[in-house]
């Protein structure tokens, strides 16, 4: 069986996140409105997202939590072709830890390859004011489609997007490890680092 290309399964140990006290909690914060879609970026050290199995699974790894981000994407909607970038640095490719819950079907994660150099795209800002490359539908060709049911370790360097097209809105936790004391990780080095618990 082909690996896929641009993301594993992840058999962690434990339990990482509790998903209906942070369903309760967002859903709750002023300004929700269920048919909207809705970001927030949370500092990595907090309890009230991840708790001590996340903490001291990444520390073997000499990783930590560099900081989470929370999508709410609502039914019938979805987030734009993008390439995540830190900072305004050049785009490299970047790994998350996604946990999704909310539909059971109808909803995915989608890869491509940009039609024209990425160097002509726009730099736009998300709802937390956090840069990444934007893409119109027809300058991306599809290379992958997945809907994420486990936590799952990703590539977000490239274009990516999300479509929900179920009737329940979709909840989406990224965690973004990064060396203790150095960066954000990359793909080749995630894969072979954490290639105990892919699946």
């Amino acid at each position: 069986m082909t690996n896929p290309i641009n993301y594993r399964y992840l058999n962690l140990p434990a339990e990482f996140i509790n998903q209906k006290e942070i369903t309760e909690k967002y859903s709750n914060t002023e300004g929700f409105d269920p048919t909207k879609n809705k970001q927030w970026r949370i500092d990595g050290g907090n309890p009230d997202i991840f708790n001590a199995n996340a903490y001291d699974w990444l520390k073997q790894f000499n990783c930590e939590i560099g900081v989470c981000e929370i999508f709410y994407t609502a039914p019938k909607s979805g987030i734009r072709w993008h390439i995540d970038m830190s900072g305004f640095t050049p785009i490299t490719d970047y790994v998350k830890i996604n946990f999704v819950w909310g539909p059971e079907s109808d909803h995915y994660m989608q890869w491509g390859e940009s039609i024209i150099p990425i160097e002509e795209h726009e730099v736009g800002y998300n709802m937390v004011g956090s840069p990444h490359m934007i893409f119109k539908n027809e300058e991306v060709n599809i290379t992958e489609s997945l809907i994420i049911d486990k936590p799952t370790l990703l590539r977000v360097g490239i274009p990516h997007k999300v479509i929900n097209d179920s009737d329940k809105g979709r909840w989406c936790l990224c965690l973004i490890p990064k060396s203790i004391g150095g960066g954000r990780l990359l793909w080749p080095k995630s894969i072979d680092l954490f290639k105990d618990y892919v699946l």
